[in-house]
């Protein structure tokens, strides 16, 4: 009897140390921006508005960086949960991360779409390194609204969709 509890024991002990352990990630809400046609509307408003007209432009855009911001802060817990699934199986030498910034930019030709380009810093024992991911686009009332930005960024995660050069 003793034989077989040991056994089982063993046999216990080195099933859990064959799963990799999760990386730390620092839960701290990053900066969130967006640059959209707001940015691009304020010289157009000048002529109307004046100088002013710029600021309202660039306004437009805090506004909407500020929504999406917010989506993702009332889904936090959860966004992190999926994203420290992702690095864990893409980067399993990850002691932990940090998501430092997601600046989310309107999909040329179409307005109501918008990618995120996200900043990760990940830390392995053999040091630190920086990584650039860029997202699929997604639709951007549901970005101001929904948890979906923590999805489209998991998902560049697990592609290992690295920021494009333009």
């Amino acid at each position: 009897m003793k034989l077989f509890i040991f056994a089982l024991l063993v046999t216990l002990l080195s099933a859990c140390s064959s799963v990799p352990p999760k990386p730390v990630i620092k839960s701290e809400m990053p900066s969130v921006s967006y640059q959209g046609r707001g940015a691009a509307a304020g010289p157009m408003l000048m002529g109307a508005l004046g100088p002013a007209g710029i600021a309202v432009g660039f306004a437009i855009d805090v506004g909407i960086g500020k929504d999406i911001a917010t989506a993702m802060e009332e889904s936090k817990d959860q966004g992190f949960q999926l994203i420290t699934t992702r690095i864990a199986e893409q980067y399993p030498d990850v002691s932990s991360a940090t998501l430092l910034k997601v600046d989310f930019h309107a999909q040329r030709g179409d307005d109501e779409l918008a990618y995120a380009t996200v900043e990760l810093l990940l830390v392995t024992a053999e040091g630190e390194q920086s990584v650039c991911l860029q997202t699929e686009p997604g639709n951007l009332p549901e970005l101001k609204e929904t948890p979906i930005s923590w999805s489209l960024i998991a998902t560049a995660i697990k592609a290992r969709q690295a920021c494009s050069s333009d």
